[in-house]
């Protein structure tokens, strides 16, 4: 049996729009018969990666980044180690560099307009320290690169060095590299997308522009944004012993248990960041539920019948069906060794949950204290017999 850590969140936002499709419009899902707002994993996956960096909770050099720029970033590396190279030779070195190193190609008609460097054809999901060992292999080839990559142990070193397992997002949400599925890292993470617990209508807001240099009392500009403003259902799922394995090359201070608490935080303080400026609508979740099982459950079936009310929100409703399917899925189908822990804004809303969870009183402690059961129950897995 492996072991999970397994979130669920409950969470509403203001009138909003954090993540569009194709035509500007909130995302939505048909559930339960229904119409919802939906967030799409992706879309909610990438704002913890840059809560990471925004919040201090990892290294930005134990991260990586997700850029079709990566020859420009390897170019800057080299130069750092090799100045003598000018931009365009430095340019040229690492676009064999990264090619031979992850088969990625060149895209030469798209340039950043600060560099010679092109961009390359594939976005490419890079650690930090990945460029940085490649930036090493580079200097040491730079004075003759093409007789340094027709030597077979040169090129064994660039790919070990792309596949080096220590940037932590990539451990956490994995990378697929269709040019080399040798690079590609299977994810220790899954996230699920967010969805409303209640039917959910697309609301549009008309708005105007006066002109401040005009005296007219009419509109320069109009124009229409639509919106949504959900209570959602947030869950994903981390796997203990897959997270210790991808971080097999991180030498640096953070533990397992400090990566996983990392996660928990950003799971819980980030929040797209579409159309911000518009909505404000930073809000953290009013329900956070975490999970160590082994046997890890989706519970969005608690709102597979739309959560409805006539006055009041629909939190309390909603705490009230997640209390019920949880307790009733864990009893049937659940590990009896689980422990689950409850931070929660509103104990009285949530009072249902209270008695199938151990109530904590900060995000700080919830992370803490799941991140170390979850490492506990890993190492055991983990130990030979």
């Amino acid at each position: 049996m492996s072991v999970h850590l397994v979130l669920h969140a409950l969470q509403t936002l203001p009138p909003s729009n954090i993540n569009r499709d194709d035509l500007g419009t909130p995302k939505t899902a048909t559930y339960g018969g229904v119409p919802r707002a939906r967030v799409s994993s992706q879309s909610w996956k990438r704002a913890m990666r840059t809560h990471f960096t925004a919040a201090e909770l990892i290294p930005e050099k134990d991260l990586a980044v997700r850029t079709r720029h990566g020859i420009s970033l390897l170019a800057d590396a080299l130069r750092t180690l090799r100045p003598e190279l000018g931009g365009e030779e430095a340019a040229a070195i690492a676009e064999k560099i990264l090619t031979a190193a992850t088969g990625a190609s060149p895209d030469t008609a798209a340039r950043r307009p600060d560099t010679a460097a092109p961009a390359t054809r594939e976005i490419l999901f890079l650690g930090r320290q990945q460029v940085e060992r490649l930036a090493h292999l580079a200097a040491e080839g730079a004075d003759d690169i093409t007789a340094y990559l027709k030597t077979k142990a040169n090129i064994t070193a660039l790919k070990q060095a792309v596949m080096s397992k220590d940037a932590v997002d990539i451990a956490l949400f994995g990378r697929m590299v269709a040019a080399d599925q040798d690079l590609s890292v299977d994810a220790a993470v899954q996230v699920a997308h967010a969805l409303a617990v209640h039917r959910t209508t697309v609301e549009t807001d008309y708005f105007t522009a006066v002109d401040d240099f005009t005296s007219d009392s009419g509109a320069s500009m109009i124009g229409r944004g639509e919106f949504v403003a959900p209570t959602l259902y947030r869950h994903a799922v981390l796997t203990g012993p897959d997270l210790a394995a991808n971080l097999t090359d991180y030498a640096d201070a953070m533990t397992l248990q400090q990566v996983t608490a990392a996660f928990v935080r950003a799971f819980a303080e980030a929040v797209p960041s579409g159309k911000i400026t518009s909505h404000a609508h930073t809000t953290r979740p009013t329900v956070l539920i975490a999970t160590v099982t082994g046997t890890p459950f989706n519970h969005v079936g608690a709102f597979e019948t739309p959560v409805a009310t006539t006055e009041g929100g629909h939190l309390p409703a909603a705490a009230a069906s997640l209390a019920e399917h949880f307790t009733a899925t864990e009893t049937a189908y659940g590990d009896p060794t689980a422990r689950s822990w409850l931070l929660t804004t509103q104990p009285q809303a949530t009072e249902p949950l209270h008695a199938a969870t151990e109530r904590v009183p900060t995000l700080t402690a919830f992370a803490d204290t799941a991140a170390a059961e979850l490492a506990r129950r890993t190492n055991a897995v983990r130990e030979p017999a």
